[in-house]
Formats: structure tokens, C-alpha cells, sequence
């Protein structure tokens, strides 16, 4: 089948006899809408037009939440080839590539339709390449008869584990050849009970590789077994919490080099740092396009300063707000590395900034994690009122919702739709809004 029951997970599932429905449309989020006893009915994965069996995950007197358990009618757009796995990471990989663009545009236009806002949707901007994209693969593992397993979670869940014995064809050969050699190096170090992630990023620019082993707990072993040829530093940390990992040991480098936007850009190998490196440049074009000459900026959730150091040869100063203060040392030793000298970034919650900084800016430019805006500032931008906000979302639910907030002070213009990550459902979405 094209689609199985690993498919749509969205919780435990309870044990329904399976159902047919017949999904009509894409909606918000890159979901399928079908009606079951004439109440809307939604899952992930199957196109227009596909009759579907499903199980119900979630049932509500207005909403029936489901998974697929089978398609019964592929549409004639699923045409090619996939992995045996792409529906645990791209449940599209086997769709025609414009016909993914083309519903990822009507998804958006379905979320920035609402009536509040009605925006327009521009034809998505697509991806030049559609497989070994990634600069990042994490791995989960799969520990049992006797061998570990790289492995992804099934769509959904936190039990169901799918075994990757070839890794996945969304990061470089190289990439998974490394993650399965650090696999079998674990598994000759007797990890298994202890490893939760293998990860492997590699700097798309210059092909240099980090290999990253995360424990939940750290026995007493020689790491040293792990020395790897093909890649510039092995590193073994302990995971404190969620998104927290002590680095425990190292052999060789822990940060790489990426080159965008004429830039080189440096980073740990624990950084949030753009995982499409090429899509993002096309991102960082339009985004530079919408900044006037001469104007003083404040970048938001900014990171390792990708996007302020990409605009300082525009701007007159550029002011960059990160919370981790790991990612604002590497923000400024960015623009050391490559002579900017209008830059400063300091660490900072963007709901606390001071608002010395958002008052003494013409632009403020945000680029938050899927959660969106906090409140706070979204309170605070209307307060010190620039003259022109840049969002670039990774969650268009959200800044639906944040846009309408501003909407009193801030007219949005055209939304721009970029294809970061071919074959999934994820869609980033690019919006100017400007003072009324």
C-alpha cells in the first residue's frame, strides 16, 4: 500500500474497526479534509480525491481526528518512487513535485483567507532539490533482538519506532553512511540501554561532518572507540532536558561552517541553524529585497545572526535579540569573522526586550519558533510602532493568529510560501506588514 497504519498517529489508538471516507480538499496545515456521518474528518497524508480507510483517533460531536490505515484509490499524482519509511518523515515523497507546490499554496491560501485578513498567496517558491536537502539528520534508535537500529518515530507517536537500516535519502549518502557507522560503533560500545539520538550534520558548503551521540545516562566507556575518519568531530553528550544536552566528550571539532548569502557563518554542533541551507538563501533574497536602504533593524529570535548579518549591507546598524547565549556569542563572532561592523547582538527573550531597542529601530524583523509571538511582543511592537515588520514563520496557523493581532496597526501585504522541506507538509510563509 502507499500509505499504512504508521501513517497519521496522532495519539494511542483506540481499536475501531477501520472506515472508508473520501477526502475532497487540503486545508490549513497541509491536512486532508474528507466528512464521516456529515462531520468534517481530517488526517494526514491523503491527496483530493483519494478514498481512504481510517481509524478514528479522536472523536468529537463536531470533528472526527483519524489516521490512514490504507489508501484505496491513489490519486494519479502518486506516481513515483519513495522510501519504504517517507511516511514517517515525507508522507509526499512520492507525489509530483508541482502538485505539492500547488497544494501547499492552496493550504496557505486556505489559512490567510480568513476574513479578517484575506491576504493573497503568491505561487510558493519550490525547492531545487527534493531529496538529500537536509544539513541535519537525528536519528531515534531502536534497541532489541540482539542489534540498534537508526530509526524514525512513526507520524505521531512516541512508542511506534520504524528501523532505517539505510537511514534516509533526505540527508547526503555521506550523512547516512556516517550515522550507521557511529550506529555500529554504539552498538560495539553496548549503548543501546542508554542512547536516545544519533545525529549527524554536515556543512553543506564546505562537506564537512559532526557525529553526535546523546545518552540519557552516561556509563563508563572508552569513547575514543568512536573516532570516526570521515568526520570533523565526534561528540557524546548527556540530555538534561528537551532541546538541553551537556557535552560530555569530544574528539576533533564541535561546530561547522556554512556559507550563505555571501557569508560565513559558524555554529555549534547544538545550534538551531537552518536545516535547507539553499532554500533558506532564496528566503534571505526576498527578505533583503523588503529592507530600505539606510534603516536601523532589530532582528528577533535571531539566532546565529543569519538573517541580521545577511542585511547589514543594506541597513545603517542591525541589532540582533537571542535568548541562547551560546547562539549570541556566535552572532558576533559572525560578524567579527566577516568584518561587519554594524552589528551587535545581545541575549535577550524577545518578549523582554528593552524597548530602547524596538523604539530606536525603523524595522524589526521575526523569525520565531511554531509557537509564534508571545503576546507581550506583539504588545510591545505595537507600542514602539516601526515602520515595517518582516515574519517569516515555520507555522502559518500562528502567525495567522499574530498577524490579526497586528492587524489594527499593521496592514500585511502578500504572502510569500517557501518549500523548505519537499515531499512533507511543513511550509514556511514570508509576510511584510507595514504601518498604518
Amino acid at each position: 500500500p502507499i500509505i499504512h497504519e504508521q501513517l497519521c498517529v496522532r495519539v494511542i489508538m483506540p481499536q475501531h474497526m477501520a472506515t472508508n471516507v473520501t477526502f475532497e480538499k487540503i486545508v490549513g496545515g497541509c491536512r486532508a479534509l474528507g466528512y464521516l456521518d456529515g462531520r468534517p474528518c481530517f488526517a494526514d497524508g491523503p491527496l483530493p480525491g483519494e478514498v481512504a480507510s481510517i481509524r478514528i483517533v479522536r472523536d468529537r460531536s463536531s470533528i472526527v481526528e483519524s489516521r490512514v490505515v490504507d489508501i484505496l484509490s491513489p490519486a494519479s499524482q502518486r506516481a513515483l518512487s519513495a522510501e519504504d519509511h517517507c511516511l514517517a518523515c515525507s508522507p509526499w515523497q512520492n507525489v509530483e513535485y508541482p502538485y505539492q507546490l500547488e497544494l501547499k499554496r492552496l493550504s496557505l491560501a486556505e489559512t490567510f483567507g480568513r476574513r479578517e485578513l484575506a491576504l493573497e498567496v503568491a505561487p510558493m517558491v519550490g525547492a531545487r532539490e527534493h531529496l538529500g536537502y537536509r544539513n541535519k539528520l537525528e536519528f531515534s534508535v531502536k534497541n532489541g533482538n540482539g542489534r540498534l537500529d537508526l530509526a524514525f518515530h512513526a507520524r505521531g507517536s512516541f512508542e511506534d519506532l520504524t528501523a532505517l537500516p539505510e537511514g534516509c535519502q533526505l540527508g547526503s549518502d555521506k550523512m547516512n553512511q556516517a550515522a550507521l557507522a557511529l550506529r555500529d560503533k554504539a552498538h560495539a560500545l553496548k549503548l543501546g540501554g542508554y542512547l536516545e539520538t544519533v545525529t549527524v550534520r554536515q556543512s553543506k558548503s564546505t562537506g564537512a561532518m559532526l557525529g553526535v551521540l546523546a545518552l540519557h545516562q552516561v556509563p563508563k566507556r572508552n569513547w575514543s572507540e568512536l573516532a570516526q575518519g570521515d568526520l570533523a568531530g565526534v561528540i557524546v553528550t548527556r540530555v538534561r532536558r528537551r532541546g538541553l544536552h551537556e557535552m560530555i566528550w569530544h574528539l576533533g571539532e564541535t561546530s561547522l561552517i556554512e556559507k550563505l548569502h555571501g557569508l560565513e557563518l559558524g555554529y555549534s554542533f547544538d545550534s538551531f541553524f537552518q536545516t535547507n541551507p539553499l532554500m533558506f538563501e532564496l528566503a534571505l533574497e526576498h527578505i533583503a529585497r523588503a529592507v530600505p536602504a539606510g534603516c536601523r533593524v532589530a532582528d528577533l529570535y535571531g539566532g546565529v545572526g543569519t538573517i541580521g548579518l545577511a542585511v547589514c549591507n543594506i541597513a545603517s546598524e542591525v541589532v540582533g535579540i537571542e535568548v541562547s547565549e551560546p547562539s549570541t556569542s556566535w552572532a558576533n563572532a559572525n560578524a567579527d569573522h566577516n568584518g561587519i561592523l554594524n552589528y551587535r547582538a545581545q541575549r535577550s527573550a524577545a518578549e523582554r526586550v528593552d524597548m530602547r531597542v524596538l523604539r530606536g529601530v525603523d524595522l524589526v524583523i521575526v523569525d520565531p519558533p511554531r509557537a509564534g509571538m508571545h503576546p507581550n511582543l506583539i504588545r510591545d511592537l505595537i507600542d514602539a510602532a516601526p515602520e515595517r515588520i518582516i515574519y517569516l514563520s515555520c507555522n502559518p496557523a500562528t502567525q495567522v493568529r499574530d498577524i490579526i493581532m497586528l492587524a489594527g496597526d499593521y496592514r500585511a501585504g502578500l504572502v510569500t510560501g517557501f518549500d523548505f522541506y519537499p515531499g512533507t507538509l511543513h511550509v514556511e510563509s514570508l509576510v511584510i506588514l507595514d504601518h498604518i
